[in-house]
């Protein structure tokens, strides 16, 4: 599946429930030129017209409009707000310009493999660009897998970024001391909230901040831990997952979670309370949900096996 439309094809394949068509006309379209998007403003999705169908030969991106500033390189990452559309009715399937926060996407070797058309789309792409993607699906069904529709998937991109590193101890403590991260507090049964700085961004780079450092054994990035935590979007500040919530801590490798997880809880002592401000590209890429953007965890690793 391509990395891209595995985001829309759940809701796709169920475009009688989703959204409605930004209408066409009968004579259709064969070219992503005649795809034009208005945007509305932060926080809500564009108006993306087109007429319909829309029938391509094959699958194809392009760039419709031109952004500014330095165009995307090789081993940097694309930070995007997305529609997608059924490309024969007109049916909207998906959006994430309203979600808590932007999706990314690496433009490297993996995209280049995975989605040539893409990747030749997004390397050189710069903030402000919209990316119009053609998806032709495999013309035969079966019965119980019929054929799908062309799908076409608008992408508005937001940044340009260079992939995120675990930021120092100076760093760290010099974003605390401007007021810039964010403050974990306790109710009476020890169940963690957060205050995001108001005013301020999430931090570019992976933020592991102590506070409270343990006395046993320390993981490595190979480890496998028990750890009880909590999460957050730094878009909305919205709790996402919560294992205070279930009453258990949760088990599992470091080798099998999100990379900010991995980068920063190995070298870690159990015992410790760390906050972590994992940015997306660190996180969960093509999140969805609450769970998208950067974002924010409470943890306390109990156990280091």
């Amino acid at each position: 599946m391509r990395k891209l439309l595995a985001i829309l094809l759940p809701c796709a394949l169920l475009l009688s429930a989703c959204g409605g068509s930004e209408g066409g006309s009968s004579e259709g379209a064969t070219s992503l030129d005649a795809v034009t998007v208005t945007q509305a403003g932060a926080g809500k999705a564009p108006k993306v017209e087109f007429a319909t169908p829309l029938e391509l030969p094959e699958t194809t991106a392009k760039v419709i409009k031109e952004g500014e500033g330095e165009g995307a390189k090789d081993g940097q990452w694309i930070r995007y707000r997305m529609s997608g559309f059924d490309a024969t009715t007109g049916t909207q399937s998906n959006e994430t310009y309203t979600a808590a926060g932007a999706q990314t996407l690496p433009v490297d070797e993996s995209l280049k493999a995975g989605d040539p058309d893409l990747y030749n789309a997004l390397k050189g792409v710069k903030a402000g660009s919209e990316v119009a993607y053609y998806y032709k699906p495999a013309a035969s069904g079966t019965a119980s897998e019929p054929a799908q529709h062309p799908q076409l998937v608008v992408l508005t991109v937001e940044d340009v970024k260079d992939k995120a590193v675990k930021a120092d101890a100076a760093e760290v403590a010099a974003l605390d001391k401007a007021g810039k991260l964010p403050e974990i507090s306790f109710d009476s049964k020890g169940v963690p909230s957060v205050k995001l700085p108001e005013g301020h961004q999430a931090p570019e780079d992976l933020v592991v901040q102590v506070l409270k450092e343990g006395t046993g054994k320390t993981a490595t990035a190979k480890s496998t831990v028990k750890a009880n935590y909590a999460g957050w979007n730094w878009g909305k500040g919205t709790e996402f997952d919560s294992s205070f919530a279930r009453g258990e801590a949760a088990e599992f490798p470091l080798t099998g979670v999100i990379e900010g997880w991995t980068k920063g809880l190995a070298g870690l002592k159990e015992g410790s309370k760390v906050m972590l401000s994992i940015p997306a590209e660190m996180a969960y890429a093509s999140g969805q949900g609450d769970a998208i953007g950067d974002l924010v965890f409470y943890v306390e690793l109990t156990d280091v096996k």
